[in-house]
């Protein structure tokens, strides 16, 4: 009988204990499941410690995903430990990539019958992990946790801020100066300020906007054809455009102007410049100066339906 260490944490935003439970009922049918229910600090690294060889299952979002995975990470224990996840919460973007089914009843069949898949990860120059996708910008709480493309970061920055009233301001949505290189290659320099930077292993899923479908290949995070195996990471930046221009623009062109983001691949990203906060899968990170990111090929394992291989 199989042996599972299923990591659970109740009390994220959005949350279905319910439905956990109910997937983990299912997953005590056939395997031996021990539960560790994140309440303190030591709660984590105490269960990993004592796992043996249980195979680790993450229930939960990315958040939860990036705790386990960083924790495994400092335990050099990455390369030798199996994860399978069940989806729990509004921000699985990773294992919406994976193919992986975003009912944790069904996800429990994949932690079962699946098969292993091996997957890139980030890694900053402070040592931190990143699965899915890190934002840079001047507060720690992005506009959102997902990346947005030119024109639907400034609808968004644009419906929360009311640009051309003064009476409104939102700190997220400040412009910052910074240099970016990808491989040695410079994408941003100091005299055009930027929105958002983001440096991304996946695309998640596709979000249709307001009142209609997305096209078809165009992901919400502005990096559709990012892969999650492939050696790179995908870079994308959304520079500031200020409420004249874009009054402008839309008075021209009614509509957005693609150069206002762009997207570039790379194995190494480096940014650096005016103090930045740093969001990796939706957990604030601190802030930096500067920073690097290699992306590390093949470190991350993780059950994935069988019928997704190839």
């Amino acid at each position: 009988m199989e042996s599972l260490l299923v990591v659970t944490n109740p009390d994220i935003d959005g949350s279905d204990e319910h439905l956990v439970q109910n997937a983990i009922t299912a997953l005590r049918a056939e395997a031996d499941v021990h539960v560790c229910k994140i309440a303190l600090p030591g709660d984590l690294d105490g269960a990993l410690q004592r796992r043996g060889s249980r195979k680790v299952v993450v229930a939960g979002d990315d958040k939860i995903l990036h705790t386990v995975v960083a924790a495994l990470h400092r335990r050099n224990e990455l390369d030798d430990t199996v994860l399978a996840i069940l989806p729990d919460g509004p921000e699985s973007d990773f294992a919406r990539g994976a193919g992986i089914p975003t009912d944790p009843i069904e996800a429990a069949r994949v932690v079962l019958d699946g098969v292993e898949r091996r997957f890139d990860l980030l890694i900053d120059c402070r040592g931190d992990v990143v699965v899915n996708t890190v934002q840079l910008g001047l507060s720690g709480r992005p506009l959102r946790t997902r990346i947005w493309s030119a024109g639907r970061l400034e609808d968004a920055v644009e419906a929360d801020l009311g640009f051309g009233h003064h009476e409104h301001s939102h700190p997220r949505a400040k412009p910052f100066h910074v240099r970016i290189e990808a491989d040695d290659t410079l994408v941003a320099d100091f005299d055009r300020p930027v929105l958002q930077v983001a440096v991304t292993n996946a695309p998640p899923y596709a979000e249709p906007p307001t009142g209609g479908a997305a096209p078809d290949g165009v992901a919400a995070n502005g990096a559709a054809e990012a892969d999650p195996a492939d050696g790179y990471a995908d870079v994308v930046v959304n520079f500031a455009v200020d409420p004249i221009s874009r009054a402008r623009r839309a008075l021209m062109r009614s509509g957005h102007d693609d150069a206002d983001t762009l997207t570039v691949r790379a194995r190494r990203v480096s940014v650096a410049g005016q103090r930045f906060w740093l969001n990796s899968d939706g957990q604030d990170s601190g802030t930096e100066r500067r920073c690097t990111w290699n992306v590390v090929p093949q470190l991350l394992r993780v059950i994935v339906p069988a019928t997704g291989e190839g």
